[in-house]
């Protein structure tokens, strides 16, 4: 059976390898995985790694992807033939964005309404402020009288916003989480959340890349992961948050699973083990290639372009 992926999250781990198996020490737990079942090697945090198991890990064709402790991706490493890119990148720079940008804003938005109104169902409607479903169901509706890609932008974000709002009303006070914040998170929410998405990233990217699309020329987003950033957002409800409020709302979190200090919460390593295990098991890795497959086949004109449900 092929492993789609390997993790290895927090610090100190030492990895090796021969010419046949990977091999990861860590916290005196010593693993050994053989190179030819890997697809993609996920380092989040700080580790050691010999380049000789780098050079190995490229030649058998895997994928490497690296993030801050956080969950901020960092970078990757991709073997040779991904990237035999010209025509389709070609494609991607110089199709019409507008169409591609409304779908991704629209299935953003939805998606996200989609998951309040389960929230609602289940826990209760006074989750949501007198009016607020209103708000966002008319945001929705506003997508298709406007004309221009700025305009889908600044109504994704304010969805985007309030729904977090709304997230935090149904988790613990205790955690400090209001709303979702950039860099460094003071909470162990948004710490969380971060972890999640730089995990949904890396499985974007690595199949962004592995189409031979450039991960950084989007059609809603703009900046080096944008075209990552256009697709995941509109997975998130769904691969990272319903899992992040299930986790949080079964107490399974206590205040021995992080520490606050002045810069930044930071996510003990048991807490971590445990969230790579429930997100490597939501992240739909089939959904997202299947999703790059449908763009390519959009860009070179055999296919309406679309955001693929579950």
């Amino acid at each position: 059976m092929t492993i789609p992926w390997r993790i290895v999250g927090g610090f100190g781990a030492h990895i090796k390898s021969n010419r046949t198996e990977i091999t990861i020490q860590h916290k005196g737990k010593i693993t050994e995985i053989p190179i030819k079942d890997l697809s993609h090697f996920l380092l989040i945090g700080g580790h050691t790694i010999q380049t000789s198991t780098i050079t190995s890990l490229v030649k058998e064709g895997v994928f490497i992807s690296f993030c801050e402790s956080d969950g901020e991706p960092v970078g990757y490493i991709s073997p040779y033939d991904y990237s035999l890119f010209k025509e389709i990148q070609h494609l991607q720079k110089n199709v019409a964005p507008y169409s591609y940008a409304l779908a991704c804003a629209t299935e953003s938005i939805k998606s996200r309404i989609l998951a309040i109104e389960k929230y609602a169902e289940e826990i209760g409607q006074e989750i949501l402020f007198s009016g607020e479903l209103d708000i966002l169901t008319g945001y929705a509706k506003e997508l298709e009288n406007m004309v221009l890609i700025e305009e889908l932008r600044r109504i994704e974000q304010l969805v985007r916003d309030m729904y977090y709002e709304i997230l935090g009303r149904l988790i613990s006070p205790t955690y400090l989480f209001k709303r979702r914040t950039s860099r460094p998170y003071l909470d162990p929410v948004n710490a969380i959340f971060s972890f999640g998405y730089g995990m949904l990233s890396s499985a974007c990217t690595r199949a962004v890349i592995g189409g031979h699309l450039d991960p950084g020329h989007g059609y809603l987003n703009r900046g080096n992961q944008a075209l990552v950033q256009d697709l995941m957002n509109c997975w998130k409800p769904d691969m990272i948050d319903a899992q992040v409020i299930a986790f949080l709302r079964s107490g399974r979190l206590d205040k021995n699973g992080y520490e606050r200090t002045k810069d930044r919460c930071i996510l003990q390593e048991e807490v971590i083990e445990e969230l790579i295990y429930v997100f490597s098991q939501s992240i739909q890795e089939d959904r997202i290639n299947s999703q790059i497959d449908l763009l390519i086949r959009s860009l070179r004109g055999e296919e309406q372009f679309s955001i693929i449900k579950t």
